[in-house]
Formats: C-alpha cells, structure tokens, sequence
C-alpha cells in the first residue's frame, strides 16, 4: 500500500437529481458548481462524503477512489484515533448542497437504537443502522414544516376546520373542545394517529381535503399554512401530507439561519436553497407529499410531540464567523464570510474536517513535519482536510463565503 501524504484532498461529489429539484435557469447547483445544467434536469442535492448511495471521491497518489474505499485503507491518517474509537471505520456526517423548487416529502428519522431495529427487519426502506439528526442553514431562503405547533394555534385551525375530526370516533370532537391544555395535548396525539390511519380511507381523505379547499378558497387573506395547503395540493392532490400544514410549525428562515431537527421530529423542506449537514445515513420515516414508501406505524411510534414553537439558529444573523451549535455528535458547522485579505488557521483536532466554498476563492497552506505545500480552491469545491494533518492556513484572494464542519 502506497504511503498517504497528510495534505487537503479536493472532493469529487456526487449529484442527485430528484424530481423536486430545481431546473434550467434557477437550478443553483450547477451555478455553485459552474456548469451549465441539463435541460429541464432537476438539480436537487450535491452530496459530499463517503454515503454508499452516493460516495465522494479523492485522488490520492494520482488515482481516483471513492471516500469510503480511502477511509478503509488510510483510516488512522484520515480519520485519526478520536474518531474511530468514537464512531468507528466510518466518515461520521454527510454534507449536502439542497435545491428544492417544491416539497420534498414530510418526514422524521429515527435515532440510533431504532435505526438498527428498523434496518435488521427492513433493510430496503431503511438502508442503514444509523440515525440521522440534521441541520439546514438557509442559502437564500427556506421555508418549511418542522415539529407540531403550540396547541393554541392547533386549535385554532381545529375551530376554522372542524373537517379534520373527521377520521375519529364520535364524540372526540366535543371531548377535545372542552378539555384543558395538558389533556388536549394527549388528544392531539390521538387526532393525529387517526388522521394518519384513516387516510387509507381515499373517499374520506378526498371529501376532508375538499371541504377545506374550497373554505380556503374564499379567503380573502390566507395564512402561510393556507397557502401551503392550496399549493402542495395542485402538486401531491389528495394526499394526507396537506393535513399536516394545519398541525406543524411553518418556518421561514432567511440567509444564514438554521433548524435542527433531531430523532423524531417531523419536518419537511417546502421551497428553497440550503446548506444540509447530518449524521452519515439516509433513513427516512415518511409521512407524506410522496409517492414513496409511507410506513404508517413506525412513524407513529417514533414521532415526537413538542407543541411549542420551533427554534431557529442564528436569528440575528450576524458575524462573519457562526458557529451552528446543536446536540449532534457528528458533525459542527461554522460558516464564514471574509474580506480579500482576510486569513484563518484551522486546527483539525486530530479529526477530519470539510471546507465548502459557495463564493469566492480562497489559498490553502500546510506545513507538517518540514513539507510545505498550497493550493487554490474556488466556488463550488470542496477539500477534505485529513486528522494527520495538524493546521491549514486559509487566505481569501477576494470575498469569499466558506462553510467548516468538523466533528466537536
């Protein structure tokens, strides 16, 4: 086996051109990338790291190989021994570049002790035994669903549309009206389950939907989950995922804003461009806008209730340097914004980290064990950085927006 040499390693990403991604003229990553996109082609996520499904890949020693394949055989120098005790063999977190024109499907990942129930009985719909908590950073904008709204406004909903009781026993509606707060939270759970269930009924979810459209269709005025509910419904028609927008948070983050969603937690990005980092996996427990594979059951045991508002990262949106700090154990984003000029060292910890360029240009330096070298990156690259090598100087040749995630 050839000797590595401890320097930056420029990745080769993989596209993934899922239907809901964006085309032609607004597709935004090949813009990041510089390529001219494919007509009519949806450009949906640019995955970088050593995923099976979609691996990176490096040139070492003037052969390309994929990520994975490079960590099997130079694990001690890319990943060092922090981070093969703490997570084995393994890169730990998946970066993506997500361009969403319309929804993706609503839903929630398992954590880590599901994870492998789930994959060791159904490895088809659930292709590894990971979980999978992930963060999105707005690029420009996002608007999305994520965890279940304060009750009070639930039950505002409930009162504008009573339709929504329709897939449950009767007498539950007049029991949640006059219940208080705590007890309305337990019913809340079961009002959902049975949503959920009973959307198996297609004439029943058909004549629910119905009825709220053409409530909603004479407003006046409508309320972002309104709107929502109009739009999704002329892309998914009649599918269960429209209830949704009447029972979770409608978030809209503007640039360099984030959400977090754990194990458990609903969430769906409805429209826009973001920065996506999570735990190297990709389960999903769906729960609808899809054609995809809904696995009702598990969703319903796994999901989390907050009833609050969801949080959002970063809401002053100031800094050119933000550290996103959330409860993962896999991976810490900060992301940059530098002057022509501007210099950083990075230390890598004795762990791996990535570099993501989304503007700008920027001079990598390194010295280790007397070996100097440099190299010049630019918008839409991405480099690796390996454990083995102990700092990179970083300098900016012109306005340049960056994006650092390393394992904490």
């Amino acid at each position: 086996m050839e000797k590595f040499i401890p320097k930056p390693y420029k990745l080769y990403n993989k596209i993934q051109n899922y239907d809901w991604g964006t085309k032609n003229d607004k597709a935004v990553i090949p813009a990041l990338l510089n390529i001219k996109p494919e007509k009519d082609v949806p450009y949906a996520e640019l995955w970088i790291g050593a995923h099976p499904k979609a691996p990176g890949e490096i040139e070492i020693n003037g052969s390309r190989e994929k990520l994975y394949e490079a960590i099997n055989k130079y694990s001690d120098e890319i990943l060092g021994s922090y981070v093969i005790n703490k997570f084995g063999k393994t890169f730990p977190f998946l970066l993506k570049v997500l361009s969403a024109a319309r929804a993706l499907s609503i839903q929630l990942h398992p954590n880590k002790e599901q994870a492998v129930k789930l994959h060791a009985a159904d490895p088809v719909n659930y292709p590894d035994d990971n979980h999978k908590p992930e963060i999105a950073i707005a690029l420009d904008s996002l608007t999305a669903v994520a965890g279940f709204r304060p009750v009070g406004e639930i039950s505002d909903n409930l009162d504008k549309y009573p339709e929504l009781f329709s897939f449950t026993d009767a007498g539950f509606e007049e029991k949640y009206v006059a219940a208080g707060e705590a007890e309305k939270k337990e019913l809340l759970k079961q009002l959902y389950a049975s949503i959920m269930k009973g959307s198996s009924d297609a004439e029943l979810l058909k004549k629910v939907i119905d009825s709220i459209l053409e409530k909603v269709s004479s407003l006046d005025d409508m309320s972002t989950g309104e709107f929502q509910f109009v739009k999704q419904f002329g892309l998914y028609s009649y599918d269960v995922g429209l209830l949704s927008f009447f029972f979770y948070n409608i978030v809209e983050l503007k640039p360099m804003q984030a959400i977090f969603t754990g194990a458990g937690i609903p969430h769906a990005y409805i429209e826009g461009n973001i920065i996506e980092c999570m735990a190297n996996s990709d389960n999903v427990v769906r729960a609808g806008l899809t054609g995809k594979f809904k696995d009702v059951n598990t969703l319903l045991d796994i999901m989390k209730f907050g009833f609050s508002k969801f949080d959002i990262i970063n809401e002053s949106q100031a800094d050119d340097e933000v550290v996103f700090k959330t409860d993962a154990k896999e991976f810490e984003i900060t992301a940059f914004t530098k002057k022509a000029g501007d210099t950083k060292t990075l230390a890598s910890g004795s762990r791996p980290f990535v570099i993501l360029l989304t503007g700008g240009k920027i001079k990598a330096e390194w010295n280790i064990s007397g070996s100097a070298g440099s190299e010049e990156f630019i918008k839409g690259e991405s480099f690796l950085v390996p454990a083995s090598l102990g700092e990179i100087k970083i300098s900016c040749t012109e306005s340049t927006q960056f994006y650092l995630v390393q394992i904490p």
